[in-house]
């Protein structure tokens, strides 16, 4: 697969021409429609609580690299995904897909002999939405990355021999507005996974963008009651291992300063309100989302993490839990991102959450549902890191080897950095 393969005759041309109440959670009022039919668990009184949380040092394990940059330098970054290209190598490469100065798109991808590459993508992006590896080829997957321009959806993906950009529309009489995120959806255990890009539309409702194995449809989720939908906070898809079933999940940050949940199977959706943190915290930006699991026989549970004022929180299911802070003084100061990491010795899976603190360095945060231990991860020497990219893994040098996280993060000066574990 080559990165830098571009424009094939084919493919059509991009023109240039651009275009609340707050409530503390007791007294949030949870749906009357749970989400056990989709998630295997019911939303219940909600649980607050403050759980141990310790330091860990520098892991040696991690490393920080200058990846460059392309020639504009880059504005914002859309996603990260792990790569395999199994007639290359059973190893997976990170891609990382950003809107540089120029509005074009670009990617910074790995090359099996190990080196870097900026390649050029062309277009115009309005709007970031997200990115996916799509697992449903034996000799590999596929990058997708879905963004937004001209108010319509389109993604740039990879069909096994050259990079295409698809417009994929809008909905009727519905301009798109933002995109919240993008995953691999396998809805029933007889159905490969495919890709699903979630944006907000004119209406005010959550679209999705889904690929049901023989064309692309539309889906409105709705929105949360009156509840207008603000930022983000992470999208994920969870399966039910009772059924094999996965269900998409989108996790928003509401105007009313809460955090909402809306999950659906494609057929029907529910929107869930799932408050905030323990008074006087409240939610101030996102972290992100993961999910955990604590071992065989359990089910997967979806976690998503906020900062706040105080530290930050995660809700986990139906609870609110404290999981700290960095150690070195005591705040974050922005969030970078979160990876589920499975953990293959006992079929358990934790998160591991990245933020920044007050003094430029970068912090991970290890979630497994009971305890959070925080390790420093230090910076870029001489750079000052503004924002996160996308997190990843690279899983070596087998299928069936450990998973190794990517993180990215631009900088002040328009550079990609990466820190990554070996």
């Amino acid at each position: 697969m080559s990165a830098s393969e571009q424009r094939p005759d084919d493919q059509p041309m991009l023109s240039d021409d651009g275009n609340g109440d707050s409530r503390s959670p007791a007294d949030v009022v949870i749906p009357e429609l749970s989400r056990r039919a989709f998630l295997g668990t019911s939303l219940g009184a909600m649980a607050l609580g403050s759980l141990s949380w310790a330091g860990a040092p520098i892991p040696t394990s991690w490393h920080w690299a200058s990846r460059g940059k392309p020639g504009p330098g880059v504005a914002y970054g859309i996603g990260a995904v792990a790569v395999v290209d199994r007639t290359v190598s059973p190893a997976s490469r990170p891609f990382v897909f950003v809107r540089a100065e120029d509005s074009r798109l670009w990617i910074l991808w790995q090359k099996p002999d190990g080196s870097w590459e900026w390649a050029d993508q062309g277009g115009k992006v309005d709007r970031p939405v997200g990115v996916i590896a799509l697992d449903d080829r034996p000799e590999g997957n596929r990058p997708y990355a879905f963004v937004i321009r001209d108010q319509h959806l389109w993604v740039r993906w990879w069909n096994g021999t050259r990079w295409i950009w698809s417009d994929q529309g809008q909905p009727p009489r519905v301009n798109l507005f933002r995109g919240l995120g993008a995953v691999t959806v396998a809805l029933k255990p007889t159905m490969s996974p495919a890709p699903f890009a979630v944006v907000v539309g004119s209406d005010g409702n959550a679209w999705v963008n889904w690929w049901d194995g023989s064309s692309w449809l539309w889906y409105s989720m709705g929105s949360p009651d009156v509840v207008g939908i603000g930022s983000s906070m992470g999208v994920l898809a969870v399966t039910d291992e009772r059924t094999g079933e996965q269900s998409l999940q989108v996790y928003v940050w509401g105007s009313d300063g809460q955090l909402w949940l809306g999950v659906t199977d494609m057929v029907t959706s529910r929107w869930a309100a799932l408050g905030g943190p323990q008074y006087p915290a409240v939610i101030t930006g996102p972290v992100g989302a993961a999910i955990i699991k604590r071992g065989p026989g359990q089910l997967s549970q979806s976690c998503c993490f906020t900062l706040t004022t105080l530290n930050v929180w995660v809700c986990q299911d139906d609870s609110w839990l404290e999981v700290g802070a960095p150690l070195s003084d005591h705040y974050a100061v922005s969030g970078l991102g979160a990876i589920s990491v499975p953990n293959t010795n006992n079929d358990s899976q934790y998160a591991l959450v990245f933020v920044t603190d007050g003094n430029n360095s970068v912090w991970a945060c290890r979630w497994d549902g009971a305890q959070a231990v925080w390790e420093e991860h230090g910076n870029p020497t001489g750079r000052t890191i503004d924002a996160g990219i996308g997190i990843t893994d690279t899983t070596y040098p087998s299928p069936g080897g450990a998973q190794l996280p990517h993180a990215f993060v631009r900088t002040t000066d328009g550079l990609v950095h990466e820190n990554w574990e070996q």
